[in-house]
């Protein structure tokens, strides 16, 4: 085993069940790379308002792009305009099972954090912008909020 994984734990009284978990991980680490165990306060990864922001987005840059004469030809073009955007600013990641290469999976929102999300939604805006496409940024939208308090 030498994926990560994480253990959250709610209360005093779940310690004694995780524990038993995270002992069974630690004897069982393949230690071909060496082990960290980090602790620290649980954040909850990028919420469904940012999620939704972005869906909101992906559709404004379609349709934008269109105007531009830059259409999707094939499938659905917010899907295709959102793994484009993921590709380019989240990249890729490459999976071995046995002796098979899965090469060049685009990486998934739902593993960013809140933080990580606004970064990759910056990057989206941004990008957006230099295309000349104004995206909508709604002042009541988490988003707006979470960069307000990276600003000051």
């Amino acid at each position: 085993m030498s994926s990560g994984d994480h253990v959250k734990v709610f209360s005093k009284e779940e310690t004694e069940h995780k524990l038993r978990y995270l002992k069974d991980r630690v004897l069982n680490w393949d230690y071909d790379r060496p082990l960290c165990i980090k602790l620290e306060p649980y954040q909850n990864p990028r919420s469904l308002s940012q999620n939704a922001l972005l869906h909101i987005w992906v559709r404004e840059i379609k349709t934008g792009m269109e105007r531009k004469g830059v259409k999707v030809t094939e499938g659905d073009a917010e899907e295709a305009w959102k793994l484009w955007l993921k590709r380019r600013f989240l990249g890729t990641n490459d999976f071995q099972i046995k002796n098979q290469k899965i090469e060049g999976q685009i990486k998934r929102t739902s593993d960013l954090n809140k933080g990580d999300m606004v970064h990759f939604m910056d990057q989206c805006y941004h990008w957006a912008l230099d295309q000349g496409i104004n995206l909508t940024i709604p002042a009541e939208s988490e988003y707006a909020e979470l960069k307000s308090r990276q600003e000051s």
